[in-house]
């Protein structure tokens, strides 16, 4: 009896287990099942909610385009993003101090260059002044070294542009030496070194001497007895004598014994006392 009792509780029991078995697997798959079902559900209002909201800020960006092409009218269409970008600044450039240096020579050099190929006329013109006044200025370096051709008093002076009233002519004139009054026989000296350039008979002066000195300077001498001392083409030096006074000649017939004395330079008729230092 007993043993009897114990298989049957142990069948019973073991009926049981696998009832229980049963039913938990069955329960299981169901609440797997609703688990999946859960998360697809959620999922499925989570996205709906997402794209809602994406749809909502589309119509609202509709909205606003509608409003922006109703303001504006149809040809003045905004530019929508355009960011205007600051003007650059200039760029400037550090002058470099070598080629800075180099261009103004160059322009000096081109210029002066043009300057010498070119002369303009107003530079010739200059030039030749130029050079007549060192010439002059040499000539009247050599005319302040001049002697006195004879000692005496001055008679009648240069007068230049100006006119004289001559008494032998009895009229005016001009008068383009220094006449210096002097005794019959006195010796005239060569104020300068030279070469005497001619000898001649005048009917103005009466007997002239000229000797040439060189660079365009030149002197005369007038009122010579026949005792002449030189020869025409002969070198003369500074103080040797040419001659000797003698009577007076033509239209200064009347001024008694003298010299008549005359520096020209370049042909021009200069006052000779401008060169004579020592003359009073």
């Amino acid at each position: 009896m007993d043993n009897n009792d114990k298989n049957n509780n142990e069948k019973k029991e073991n009926g049981l287990k696998d009832k229980m078995k049963k039913v938990t697997q069955k329960d299981g798959f169901y609440l797997v099942l609703f688990l999946c079902i859960m998360i697809v559900g959620v999922t499925a209002v989570w996205v709906s909610g997402d794209n809602f909201k994406q749809i909502s800020e589309l119509e609202k960006e509709e909205d606003l385009e509608d409003d922006i092409l109703d303001y504006y009218p149809d040809n003045e269409e905004p530019e929508i993003g355009a960011i205007e970008e600051p003007d650059p600044e200039p760029k400037v450039e550090e002058p470099n101090e070598e080629k800075t240096q180099e261009e103004p020579q160059k322009e000096e050099n081109t210029e002066k260059q043009e300057q010498e190929s070119n002369p303009k006329p107003e530079s010739k013109e200059q030039a030749k002044n130029e050079e007549q006044a060192v010439e002059v200025s040499a000539n009247a370096r050599r005319a302040k070294a001049m002697l006195v051709p004879i000692m005496g008093k001055q008679s009648m002076g240069f007068a230049g542009d100006q006119l004289v009233y001559s008494e032998t002519l009895e009229q005016w004139t001009t008068h383009n030496g220094l006449d210096i009054t002097a005794k019959k026989g006195s010796s005239v000296r060569a104020v300068l070194k030279g070469v005497v350039k001619n000898i001649e008979e005048t009917d103005d002066l009466g007997r002239v001497i000229t000797i040439d000195h060189g660079e365009g300077l030149i002197t005369k001498y007038a009122g010579f007895s026949e005792k002449i001392l030189v020869k025409k083409g002969q070198n003369v030096n500074k103080g040797d004598a040419i001659g000797a006074i003698g009577e007076p000649a033509g239209y200064e017939l009347s001024q008694g014994p003298h010299l008549h004395f005359e520096v020209l330079e370049n042909g021009k008729h200069i006052d000779p006392k401008d060169y004579i230092p020592d003359f009073e």
